[in-house]
């Protein structure tokens, strides 16, 4: 094989590996896509409570560990349901007054109905930080229950 060949070949592999992640992209997003959202709960403050929002004919609970939220620590996510099937939770946390990374936690089933994980939130240029925990609970529907809180970097 000559030279030019294999810059070819090199060029041709490249093309395909490009490809295949742009769909693989494409194929994750749509599935996120997917989810029937839930307005966030009012008068919400996880720092003071868990906070509870009803869906689909049930419940939901969430809450954050330890309750002041500290950034660069590890963090208890806990979630609750009531009067619904769920198969799988997943925990989504996003910066709202600034784009802070996917911050994606899947949680284990602690009980019937109990759902727990662990994540850390990461420090921001910003002294106060906005923020979404989108709660996804997947059964016979999917479902995006957000709950909003902020922190405060020291």
């Amino acid at each position: 094989m000559n030279e030019k060949t294999r810059v070819v070949m090199a060029m041709l592999a490249f093309a395909l590996i490009a490809a295949g992640a742009f769909f693989s992209a494409r194929y994750w997003q749509s599935a996120r896509e997917g989810h029937i959202r839930v307005e966030p709960p009012a008068d919400c403050d996880l720092r003071v409570a868990p906070c509870r929002q009803a869906f689909a004919g049930g419940w939901v609970t969430f809450s954050i560990s330890p309750r002041e939220i500290p950034l660069m620590q590890t963090l208890g996510l806990r979630v609750s349901t009531e009067g619904v099937a769920i198969d799988e939770v997943v925990v989504e946390i996003r910066g709202l007054n600034m784009a802070m990374g996917l911050n994606r936690t899947g949680l284990i089933q602690a009980g019937e109905g109990l759902w727990s994980g662990e994540t850390i939130l990461p420090v921001c240029s910003q002294r106060t930080m906005k923020w979404e925990a989108a709660v996804q609970l997947h059964g016979e529907a999917r479902y995006e229950v957000p709950f909003l809180f902020y922190t405060t970097r020291p």
